[in-house]
């Protein structure tokens, strides 16, 4: 799976994921399922699913990159999620619609614990924001059976 956060000044952009087969209803990153010959490169897929979802490129971002990867323990298998950022450019339009689902902007200092999120997904993000959004390095959590984060550490700035 993969998940791109936008961001912005003081915000970051997510998505009310509604009918998931994996998750509930939830909020999530812009992302979904690596595509077959996207696994040895999974930024090719965070883009596809950007641009499908979004209708958003890699031009539009300044610093995109990977920024966290993070493993759950569901008991039968380990998921695995690529978590991807980038700034929105000052000349690019927000998206305001998602093939996906509703769109939200979010304080970067919302109470994310307070929202309906994933918990590898409010993990990855919880983290990338306490260590300062860095853009040098990847930030690793893990979640164990019992939605605890059990495991987080990386480069960047933190």
């Amino acid at each position: 799976m993969t998940s791109v956060w936008i961001h912005r000044d003081d915000e970051v952009l997510l998505l009310l994921r509604r009918g998931s087969r994996v998750i509930p209803d939830s909020y999530v990153g812009i992302g979904g399922h690596l595509d077959d010959g996207e696994t040895s490169d999974p930024a090719q897929g965070a883009l596809r699913e950007l641009r499908e979802e979004v209708g958003l490129t890699e031009d539009d971002l300044v610093d995109f990159g990977l920024r966290c990867v993070a493993m759950r323990d569901m008991g039968d298998e380990v998921r695995i999620n690529y978590y991807f950022a980038g700034r929105l450019r000052d000349d690019s339009k927000a998206p305001i619609t998602c093939t996906e689902g509703e769109l939200r902007w979010f304080p970067l200092d919302a109470a994310f614990d307070d929202l309906p999120m994933p918990p590898t997904g409010r993990a990855a993000l919880v983290d990338w924001i306490d260590h300062g959004r860095p853009t040098d390095g990847i930030r690793f959590v893990a979640v164990d059976k019992a939605d605890a984060v059990v495991v987080q550490h990386g480069g960047g700035a933190g």
